[in-house]
């Protein structure tokens, strides 16, 4: 029998969709987590209160940025609106820690703006298979949400319940029941996690309430609401990636696994080769404006493109371990 290109075309994409729903189903996760978070200076504006959690809401966009576009232009604007998480059908992208409130719900000072996580779902404006995998995506962050904190289906809300306002409207008019039924879904995938005991390897947030590291030191304000990887356990403390100080449990909290480790700055390094160019740039093939030598230390304050930015301005080096050492 032979079969036509059209015909092909149209078994190809009807194999690769069944592929992707099954992996999906079969707990193969297809998004990422990321964090681009509100820098602490606007939290006056974005999230100015500190949050112990209640409930879920979820929202829809009402427009077709991607997650990565709707968080960028949420945290540089100086509006008084705000959410915790946006969903695509790629990712999950984090813009204010989930240990302070966000301007969402429209109720003021009420329940909705103080005591919710906001998730907004994008695409909805048009809708169609970017929106549907979109609030796929969303179904399964909710269920891990839900599982992380011990909650059950009834602790998610929609904009709707806070505000005379028709949203999450996309996910309204396709059946809200439906939506709820997909949380359940996943959550029967998602295996119950004690809420006590850490192991190495799991990555933790920081409490924006943290004041102390465990050594009796004063917390550094970047710390806060970081996400770091659990390196050791010692009784009620933990010991964290990149930063490498101890804390206490009771000042941390458990994060989807997935969830991108953001890496902490400043932090110090040591040179260990004779001696290593100073680039204007961040990029290998910029100017070379100077030396350090071994034995130097120096503060980094960012990270791209394999290089490390000193504190001093006077530019960048190589990030590469076999020239600088983390200390």
């Amino acid at each position: 029998m032979t079969l036509s290109w059209g015909t092909i075309t149209k078994l190809y994409y009807e194999i690769c969709g069944t592929l992707k729903s099954y992996i999906r189903g079969g707990k193969i996760e297809m998004y990422n987590i990321k964090q681009n978070l509100v820098a602490s200076e606007n939290y006056g504006i974005k999230c100015p209160y500190l949050m112990t959690a209640e409930f879920i809401v979820v929202h829809n966009t009402a427009n077709d940025a991607t997650a990565q576009n709707e968080v960028a232009y949420m945290i540089r604007n100086k509006n008084q609106v705000s959410f915790h998480y946006a969903v695509d059908d790629q990712e999950v992208v984090q813009g204010i820690p989930i240990t302070r409130n966000t301007w969402h719900a429209g109720d003021g000072n009420g329940e909705g703006n103080r005591k919710g996580i906001s998730i907004e779902i994008c695409y909805s404006k048009s809708g169609g298979t970017r929106f549907d995998q979109a609030e796929k995506n969303a179904a399964h962050f909710i269920a891990t949400l839900l599982r992380e904190r011990g909650w059950g289906i009834e602790k998610v809300k929609k904009h709707q319940d806070f505000r005379n306002k028709y949203c999450p409207h996309r996910t309204l008019d396709k059946g809200w029941n439906g939506f709820i039924q997909m949380i359940k879904s996943y959550l029967n995938d998602i295996p119950i996690t004690s809420s006590s005991g850490f192991k190495v390897g799991e990555k933790v947030r920081v409490k924006e309430s943290a004041t102390q590291y465990a050594t009796g030191q004063a917390l550094a304000w970047f710390v806060k609401g970081s996400i770091y990887e659990v390196t050791k356990v010692a009784g009620d403390k933990l010991l964290l990636s990149d930063i490498m100080s101890w804390v206490w449990i009771d000042d941390v909290e458990k994060v989807i696994a997935n969830t991108v480790v953001a890496t902490a700055f400043p932090f110090l390094v040591k040179v260990i080769c004779n001696e290593l160019n100073i680039r204007q740039k961040a990029d290998f093939n910029s100017e070379v404006i100077g030396v350090v030598k071994k034995g130097e230390v120096f503060t980094i304050v960012d990270q791209q493109n394999g290089l490390y930015q000193l504190k001093s301005g006077a530019g960048w080096i190589s990030a590469a371990t076999k020239y600088v050492q983390k200390i």
